[in-house]
């Protein structure tokens, strides 16, 4: 074999081909893992193959697909001795054997990654096995109280009632949709038939669990259920407070509802010792990577019900996996089997197409947004960044439209005028003493980027702006506290009950002391500067950051188009979080480098719920 480069930071013993300037790497962590496989009698192929399970992890992948592994990280030499060498390895096992790392199929795993998957799949498979319960379909079809009848169209299905049918009918539902489209909506009128349902009967009410993967998410499920309680209740059809009393007081993230504490990774709920709860329903749950999600499935009890929460197109979690995302892709979008049909009269007003895998019954996908209507420019765009669609995102950007705006620039040069304009309208708050009106504000305006550094990221804007309001104000840019500054917590604390994600604007009463403002389920609270949890200042945030949280203007910032961050998924999560306005300043072909790019995470998940476990995987 000819000289070999090496990857940045690996060893000669670990050496293999790379491309000069790839920007595709192992980290440190990786290299630990070769390293440990080497002490520990492995080859170099081998040795290889623990990094690179380690790599395809950080990727989001839950396993490294032997097929596609890059050549800046294994010569193609080196990938076709690959597998005899992992078949002869005592550090290498098959499904069912305890072994460092699992070689299934095409597919190499770190074990415990292979165990989340297998055990998340034949939970799943449990609950979807649980024999349908009937449903009172006349209570559902619209126009009956719960849900309204289309004017536009009269006939058209109602998905947001098919929704709760297939959560009262299964004891596992993935509800699905964008935003606007009426998830907890839906979820609202679902509690209330099984509350009511329960009541004639002079049965005990289902006990509920709400959650969300942030503290943030799960503030914003609270307060949008409570809203929907209260809004279903104004017409005097029913009483809601006899509804209300057995909703959830609190919604909570789902560290804290399975009991996991700090930086353990076992929780005080599992299979062992279940939720104690009938449903469990989780918003958010894009954002739940596999781990989580495993742990959550086992925790529930084999005779309650699991409602999944969540937009299939919106960012995947930061960690490994895609589980919603999968989970939709599988099922297809609202195709169900001829029992389901047959169980819904009156309801699925169409026959759909043949399903063909066992998630399908199981998966609602909401149709109809009520934020971006057929005219909604904003609307218009997130369905071609969906759908990869380059044409019709161009034309969009530069028709010109009142709800959006399109910037390009080529570097952080152009930023400069943003950082002028967004400044001088955040001057406004130097003038504002009434917290609950700064509060408010908030959510009027945010700055969106792909990344947290580099000239486009969201610590240069943030830097860029509070200089800008120092010259203006006359402090000093690296005065920490001053009369204006919008923060945001970094991590959750318990203590102060403030939440990763949660924002904050910190205001002088008339003796010149600083106090941080948020705004809670129980109105306004302020704290000390000095009682905080780790925070930043937040004219701009990342879009990861953002899910979850909704602005009545947008700006969305892009980064070069060699930043690999870039995805049509990324973008959608952005321009989605707009409720009126966006604007958008990016290099053109950055855009188009990201509606052309969708996620795709290897993994195994959807194929083992259609597996017969007694058969091959």
């Amino acid at each position: 074999m000819g000289a070999q480069s090496t990857t940045p930071g690996m060893s000669p013993s670990l050496e293999t081909d790379t491309a000069a300037g790839d920007e595709v790497s192992l980290s440190d962590l990786d290299i630990a893992l070769a390293h440990w496989a080497r002490r520990h009698g492995a080859d170099r192929r081998v040795a290889r193959a623990f990094a690179l399970a380690s790599w395809a992890v950080a990727q989001g992948h839950t396993c490294l697909d032997l097929r596609h592994i890059p050549t800046a990280l294994m010569s193609a030499d080196n990938q076709a001795e690959l597998r005899p060498a992992l078949a002869a390895s005592t550090l290498v096992g098959e499904p069912g054997q305890t072994c460092p790392l699992i070689l299934d199929r095409d597919r190499l795993y770190l074990q415990r990654y292979h165990a989340y998957e297998t055990r998340l799949a034949a939970r799943l498979r449990e609950l979807m096995a649980t024999a349908p319960e009937p449903v009172d379909v006349a209570a559902l079809l619209p126009g009956n109280g719960l849900f309204p009848v289309d004017p536009a169209n009269p006939t058209a299905t109602n998905w947001q009632a098919v929704a709760a049918f297939a959560a009262l009918r299964h004891h596992f539902t993935v509800v699905s949709g964008g935003p606007g489209t009426g998830k907890t909506y839906t979820i609202v009128r679902l509690l209330r038939v099984l509350i009511e349902a329960a009541l004639s009967r002079c049965h005990t009410p289902p006990l509920i669990a709400l959650a969300a993967p942030t503290g943030k998410a799960a503030a914003r499920m609270l307060d949008s259920v409570r809203s929907g309680l209260a809004e279903m209740g104004a017409d005097g059809t029913f009483d809601e407070t006899a509804i209300a009393r057995h909703i959830p007081e609190t919604a909570r993230t789902l560290h804290r509802l399975l009991g996991l504490n700090g930086t353990s990774t076992h929780a005080r709920f599992d299979a062992d010792n279940p939720l104690p709860y009938d449903v469990v329903i989780v918003d958010e749950a894009s954002m739940v990577d596999l781990p989580m999600m495993a742990k959550l499935a086992e925790a529930v009890r084999h005779d309650a019900r699991l409602i999944l929460l969540g937009d299939r197109y919106q960012l995947a979690s930061v960690e490994s996996g895609a589980v919603l995302a999968e989970l939709c892709g599988a099922a297809g979008v609202n195709r169900f089997t001829a029992a389901q049909h047959a169980a819904a009269p009156g309801l699925l007003t169409e026959r759909s197409a043949s399903p063909t895998h066992p998630l399908a019954d199981h998966v609602i996908t909401l149709q109809t947004s009520r934020r971006f209507n057929a005219d909604s420019t904003i609307g218009q765009l997130a369905a071609a960044v969906n759908a990869g669609d380059l044409e019709t995102t161009d034309a969009l950007l530069n028709a010109g439209h009142a709800d959006l705006v399109y910037h390009e620039h080529v570097d952080e040069h152009g930023l400069a005028p943003l950082m002028d304009a967004v400044a001088d309208d955040y001057a406004r708050f130097q003038t504002i003493t009434d917290p609950a009106l700064a509060v408010a504000e908030l959510e009027r305006q945010i700055i969106l980027t792909a990344v947290h550094e580099g000239p486009a990221g969201s610590r240069v804007l943030n830097a860029g702006i509070t200089e800008r309001l120092a010259r203006h104000f006359d402090f000093a840019p690296s005065q920490t506290w001053y009369h204006g500054r919008p923060v945001m917590i970094r991590r959750n604390d318990y203590r102060t009950g403030l939440y990763n994600g949660d924002i904050g604007i910190a205001l002088a009463d008339g003796n010149g002391m600083i106090r941080v403002w948020f705004a809670g389920n129980d109105g306004l609270r302020a704290l000390l500067p000095s009682a905080l949890p780790a925070h930043d200042t937040v004219y701009a945030m990342t879009i990861h950051k953002s899910q979850g949280s909704e602005f009545e203007t947008v700006t969305m910032v892009l980064p070069a188009p060699d930043v690999p961050v870039l995805s049509r998924e990324l973008v959608y999560t952005g321009l989605t979080r707009a409720r009126a306005h966006l604007s958008i300043h990016a290099n053109r072909q950055s855009i188009r480098q990201a509606v052309a790019h969708g996620v795709t995470r290897t993994s195994h998940l959807a194929a083992l719920i259609a597996t017969d476990p007694s058969g091959p995987s």
